[in-house]
């Protein structure tokens, strides 16, 4: 007699398996849980410090590059239209604001001097602020401006005025916590940067300047803020600016406890534009080149082939201020404004000339030659005589 075993399946797991899954996970976990959590932690230190620093960059290069440019495009005094003193380059220095003048943008292609161009700006912050805009320089009772400055062709100077300063911020609790902030002339604030500490006692900003003896000495913090009419004339004396930013980020560290986190910006921007000027080279505006003369050359089947222009040296390429580096030539048809330049010839002491194969037949045309020195600026834009193609 024999037996036959059929081996059911089992329905699941026995209690003892369950038990044992169970605390190998929850061990596993218990491991695990802490492991991502540090690591979490290390992370956002991370980001903090990242944060803090590039708060800290920010600011003092986005000061640092327009402070290089101060004082382009300033127009010099004009006692016979009212303007008895150069447009200021350096308006106001303070330990927590500084304001200059300097033409950083243009929205039309025909302001050679900006040192950038963009078509959405309004105009009215393209040009010296006028004295029916008079604005209240930050964190002082002083208006600004008193005169208004006009190049000498009596349309406004180029050079606006841009105005950074730090007040503190209410938002964060902190009695040294800082927001940056920029205006160009009368025109909307804008945030530079959040998040910027500054110790009780130390300024944002400090200064260097030339003094009686010719050695460049530090500003003392108690002959702060500088004016640019102060009797003194201390602001033409300023040669550098010190900016000291201390960017910071309030996180927590690796025991989960709130800490800040910052970073230590300290730079000098070097104001090259107003030390020339003390030496009289590339601070005024250049001497006019000569009147261009436009002579037309035919070809032999009677048609214009090209027009030649001539003209002399400025002034002030071989004596004077010898600070003029290239001539910038223009066209326009009779009657209209003059447009961005056609060709641009470099210094080569003359007499200088250039010609045009680009022929329009039909059309009347007159060309322009202004000099343009190292600041840059430019001369007056001098005309030839109507040249019909």
């Amino acid at each position: 007699m024999s037996r036959t075993f059929t081996s059911g399946r089992r329905a699941g797991f026995t209690l003892a398996e369950l038990l044992l899954s169970i605390t190998l996970t929850i061990a596993v976990f218990s491991a695990a849980v802490p492991f991502f959590s540090l690591q979490m932690r290390q992370l956002q230190q991370d980001l903090g410090r990242s944060d803090a620093q590039q708060t800290a960059r920010f600011a003092q290069n986005m000061v640092d590059r327009e402070l290089r440019n101060i004082g382009i495009a300033t127009t010099p005094m004009n006692p016979g239209a009212g303007i008895p003193r150069n447009q200021p380059k350096i308006v106001l220095a303070h330990a927590f604001a500084v304001t200059f003048n300097s033409n950083l943008v243009a929205n039309d292609t025909i302001d050679m001097n900006a040192v950038y161009y963009d078509p959405n700006v309004p105009a009215a912050l393209t040009t010296a602020l006028p004295a029916a805009s008079m604005i209240q320089l930050p964190l002082t009772a002083r208006p600004y401006p008193d005169l208004v400055y006009r190049d000498n062709v009596g349309a406004l100077s180029t050079a606006e005025t841009v105005s950074y300063w730090a007040s503190l911020d209410s938002t964060s609790g902190q009695p040294d916590e800082y927001v940056m902030f920029r205006r160009v002339n009368d025109g909307p604030v804008a945030v530079v940067a959040r998040g910027i500490r500054v110790p009780a006692g130390q300024p944002l900003f400090s200064y260097r300047r030339v003094i009686g003896t010719g050695a460049v000495a530090t500003v003392p913090n108690a002959s702060l803020p500088i004016h640019w009419d102060d009797a003194s004339q201390i602001a033409d004396s300023i040669r550098s600016v010190q900016l000291e930013v201390r960017g910071v980020f309030r996180g927590y560290n690796l025991n989960n406890k709130a800490t800040t986190y910052e970073r230590y910006v300290k730079t000098q921007t070097n104001l090259a534009n107003i030390g020339l000027s003390q030496r009289n080279s590339c601070g005024d505006v250049p001497l006019n080149p000569g009147v261009p003369t436009a002579t037309i050359f035919l070809n032999a089947a009677l048609a214009t082939d090209k027009v030649r222009i001539t003209f002399a040296a400025s002034g002030d390429e071989a004596s004077g201020e010898r600070d003029v580096e290239r001539y910038a030539i223009f066209r326009r048809l009779v009657g209209d404004p003059w447009d961005e330049p056609l060709a641009v010839v470099g210094k080569s002491g003359g007499p200088y000339m250039w010609e045009d194969f680009d022929i329009q037949f039909g059309n009347t045309y007159q060309y322009g030659v202004a000099a343009q020195d190292c600041s840059p600026a430019n001369s007056s834009i001098l005309g030839s005589a109507n040249v019909l193609h």
